[in-house]
């Protein structure tokens, strides 16, 4: 299906008067990619102010039109995406496809075999797989993203140094980072939420869930917990992403559990 056939419009936007674009040099590209949407964030290298955002939610999903093709579509007509100007690009992979090894287990040799036993399938030529190591931590997060996206990726930004992460790292190192009292970080996409839990600078869980209902998001939240052995008035729970106060889903949660707030992740970034 040709590009220009697609018109996907953003479905929010926003830009601080801050932001200009005579000055890409000095700015970061922050950009989610997942199954159903497409997130961009520019931010200020100095001190991680954010100056611009946009989203972009993919149509309905046919075998016939490839995460690709939406990106060229949204790229294809955009003032700054294409830029090679970029100070760095990170790039963010939110999907289904990671798993988390210790260090001590890992051998990069394994790698392939690691993700194939995760995953429970061989992988095919449309596979790039990727690893990033939490040193501090001691795991190797082994993920995979598509290797026409990969390959697009690098020829979109050939001269401009790029960064390559998935969701659950991102928002591990974040969790990590920002929290010493036992927290659940939970990041919401459509239709799928991350959920991180860290106490004292220590990893305590980490998932991705997708689910239809907020009843099925409070049920795959509550069972974590119960599976924790962790009370609801003993943990806080911090909100980002694709999730407003005025939803169902904040609702249903706040009913169920104590100290729920809702943030937004450059807010509290290093």
């Amino acid at each position: 299906m040709p590009t220009t056939l697609l018109h996907i419009l953003p479905t929010a936007k926003s830009a601080s008067s801050k932001f200009d674009i005579e000055k890409l040099n000095q700015y970061t590209l922050s950009c989610e990619i997942s199954e159903s949407s497409f997130y961009c964030e520019v931010l200020e290298s100095a001190d991680n102010q954010l100056l611009a955002s946009e989203k972009y939610d993919f149509p309905e999903v046919k075998e016939s039109v490839s995460i690709t093709q939406y990106l060229e579509s949204i790229y294809e007509t955009h003032d700054f995406l294409k830029s090679l100007k970029w100070k760095s690009i990170d790039i963010i992979i939110d999907n289904q496809s990671f798993t988390l090894i210790p260090v001590d287990l890992f051998k990069k040799e394994y790698t392939s075999l690691y993700w194939q036993l995760a995953k429970g399938t061989l992988i095919t030529d449309d596979d790039e797989i990727h690893t990033n190591t939490h040193e501090d931590l001691g795991i190797v997060n082994i993920y995979s993203s598509t290797r026409d996206l990969y390959n697009w990726l690098l020829n979109t930004y050939p001269l401009v140094n790029i960064t390559v992460k998935h969701k659950t790292s991102q928002l591990i190192d974040f969790a990590v980072f920002t929290s010493k009292a036992q927290t659940a970080f939970i990041y919401f996409g459509n239709h799928h939420f991350t959920m991180v839990i860290t106490a004292n600078g220590i990893l305590k869980f980490c998932n991705r869930f997708a689910y239809k209902t907020s009843q099925d998001l409070v049920y795959y939240v509550l069972f974590t917990m119960n599976e924790l052995e962790i009370e609801p008035d003993e943990i806080f729970l911090k909100l980002y992403g694709n999730i407003k106060e005025q939803s169902e889903d904040f609702e249903v949660l706040a009913q169920y559990l104590n100290n729920v707030k809702i943030l937004m992740l450059n807010q509290e970034l290093p």
